[in-house]
């Protein structure tokens, strides 16, 4: 929660220093994804981490004529600690999932050079990561919430004035190892995983 709230006030101090004419570009981009090549010290019943997994999320990014933006990013993936065929001598994973939230900063090529056509950019920044687990005799859930950083990037092309596609190539890890003696886990605690995603764009 600290974490989230330092995110906020950092992403409130850039915001005032952008350019006008980059605060009049609002883009709202659902997308869909598949979140691929997971690696965790935490309990991992199923070895299920690495294999890759549907994914669903947002990103809202603010970003206008200029290089330079901001962002919020969230993404949900659903069956992180599961996998179709378990081993059977461990006890079934019945939920799990890993979350990112997340506040980015935003370089993107200035409009002029593309105009509305594809438009390259790549964002980083900070926030949280949360992994969580549960097996069927719920013996050893796992449930853990970390500083996290994001780095990617991808492009956005518009078909419309308002409507376009958004591709995005992005790494998610924890800042640094944790030592929870709260967690299940191989030495310190450590998630990173990658995910690549289209969506759709709206430009408000």
């Amino acid at each position: 929660m600290r974490a989230s709230i330092r995110i906020l006030i950092c992403v409130g101090i850039l915001i005032p220093g952008l350019p006008a004419r980059a605060a009049a570009d609002w883009q709202i981009a659902p997308f869909l994804g598949i979140t691929f090549h997971g690696e965790t010290t935490l309990l991992d019943n199923e070895s299920a981490v690495g294999k890759a997994d549907w994914s669903v999320g947002a990103a809202v990014t603010m970003l206008g004529a200029g290089p330079i933006g901001v962002e919020g990013l969230a993404l949900y993936t659903p069956g992180f600690f599961q996998q179709d065929n378990p081993p059977p001598d461990r006890p079934d994973v019945v939920s799990s999932r890993a979350f990112a939230l997340m506040g980015n900063v935003v370089l993107a090529t200035p409009r002029k050079w593309t105009e509305y056509g594809l438009r390259p950019y790549v964002s980083g920044g900070l926030g949280l990561l949360n992994a969580s687990s549960k097996d069927e005799f719920n013996l050893l859930p796992v449930k853990t919430n970390l500083l996290g950083y994001n780095v990617g990037g991808g492009a956005v092309g518009f078909l419309t004035d308002r409507a376009g596609l958004r591709f995005d190539l992005r790494y998610f890890s924890n800042l640094r190892p944790s030592t929870s003696e709260e967690q299940i886990a191989l030495g310190r605690v450590q998630l990173s995983y990658w995910n690549a995603s289209v969506g759709v764009v709206f430009r408000y």
